[in-house]
């Protein structure tokens, strides 16, 4: 098991769960991030934060505080 914010980019996972307070909880759901969807890391800002992700059919952009709250498994490497 691992976090969002580990993925390099390419690299693929499945949502398995979220960390932390409803209200947090609330907004990541709403931008589609939840368990058993498949999540895709792009890249990040040129400084490192944000991060971008596709997911759902959508990219986001996550701060990496957030991106740790999303608990993943990563795929297998091909």
């Amino acid at each position: 098991m691992s976090t969002l914010d580990l993925l390099q980019p390419g690299q693929c996972g499945t949502i398995l769960d979220l960390d932390g307070e409803d209200t947090e909880l609330c907004r990541l759901r709403e931008m589609g991030l939840l368990p058993g969807a498949t999540v895709e890391a792009i890249g990040s800002a040129p400084l490192g934060d944000p991060l971008a992700f596709f997911v759902r059919g959508a990219r986001l952009a996550l701060r990496t505080t957030d991106a740790r709250k999303v608990r993943i498994s990563p795929a297998p490497e091909e």
